[in-house]
């Protein structure tokens, strides 16, 4: 007698629980790169070769971005998602009180290498000034790493 059908001996494994956890892990990292980059606004920040600051903690903090044009004035700054002017002082006091009052323990300033230090000092004086404004930070570009 001749068999007509092989007897079917491999093993078979359900690849739908694995489809689904890739899935997952796709959802998880795609969520969690539009929170991290949520306060960034990309700039050309100055280098320093030897510089006291620390680095960026994962803690909260408020990160003030100072936007300049080619001529190196500041027109604009951009705070928690907002854009104040660099007139308006008392909207950017306000919106940085309530980030150190709702938890943020760091203020970080980010200028772009072609501002005028004269904004960015008006600016870092100002906020230093503020109730509960302990660590305030200019952030740098570090070329080492």
């Amino acid at each position: 007698m001749i068999r007509r059908g092989q007897a079917s001996s491999a093993i078979h494994a359900n690849m739908t629980p694995m489809i689904d956890v890739i899935f997952l892990l796709i959802v998880f990292f795609v969520a969690v790169s539009q929170i991290v980059d949520r306060d960034a606004v990309p700039l050309d920040l100055p280098a320093f070769e030897e510089s006291a600051a620390s680095e960026i903690g994962i803690e909260d903090k408020v990160i003030v971005n100072l936007i300049s044009n080619q001529e190196g004035q500041v027109s604009q700054i951009h705070v928690r998602g907002h854009d104040v002017a660099i007139e308006d002082i008392e909207t950017l006091h306000r919106i940085v009180t309530t980030g150190i009052n709702g938890g943020a323990k760091e203020i970080h300033i980010r200028a772009e290498r072609t501002a005028a230090y004269q904004y960015v000092y008006e600016v870092f004086e100002s906020i230093q000034l503020l109730e509960g404004a302990k660590h305030v930070q200019l952030v740098i570009k570090d070329d080492a790493g």
